[in-house]
């Protein structure tokens, strides 16, 4: 029987972060504990990490991947641009509930880092402006299709559904309930009028 080889160090601190940020918070969450559940000496973290706000700006970009990843995913296929963005609300009504409507793991860190010119808050913003240009892509792909979609200006478009997309989060994680979502998509299947 072969033993499967640990992760390097590196990246075991990152999943713990993953993990432990997502479910306990930025704040709540301590080094020493990050450190004891990832199994690494501390002179060990401080060598990949110089400060806790170092491990939340990896943890940040690493939630990216793997989110964008999901939604990617969960999108793929042989999709009309109608379909992808009524999808974008199925993926987030999946999500989350099967994060017991946790929410967006960027969302909350920008919660508890209140200065916005922080390292932090920087990676939020482009988490952001990448979903939102991702949103772009998918309702340049409804213009060029030939939809009636009853906004020209598709930055504009995306924009609005961007909103509607963060509302939906926000909501459900708020109530606990997925109808924020459902009355997100419905609203922005008006929004671009199909």
């Amino acid at each position: 029987m072969r033993i499967k080889p640990k992760k390097p160090p590196k990246e075991r601190i990152i999943e713990t972060a993953l993990r432990l940020f997502y479910e306990q918070g930025y704040i709540a969450t301590g080094i020493n504990q990050i450190i004891a559940e990832s199994s690494v000496a501390k002179a060990t973290f401080y060598t990949h990490f110089h400060s806790k706000e170092a491990l939340c700006i990896a943890y940040l970009q690493a939630r990216h991947k793997v989110w964008m990843g999901w939604l990617a995913d969960s999108l793929s296929g042989n999709m009309s641009a109608e379909e992808k963005i009524t999808g974008i609300f199925d993926f987030l009504r999946d999500w989350m509930s099967g994060s017991n409507f946790r929410g967006c793991a960027f969302l909350n860190i920008a919660t508890e880092i209140p200065a916005r010119d922080s390292k932090i808050r920087e990676e939020v913003i482009k988490h952001k402006n990448d979903l939102q240009n991702y949103l772009k892509t998918i309702i340049d792909g409804l213009a060029v299709s030939g939809a009636c979609i009853k906004r020209t200006d598709t930055r504009s478009a995306a924009r609005m559904i961007y909103v509607l997309v963060e509302g939906a989060i926000v909501a459900s994680q708020n109530y606990g309930e997925v109808w924020p979502i459902d009355d997100a998509r419905s609203a922005a299947q008006e929004l671009l009028g199909f």
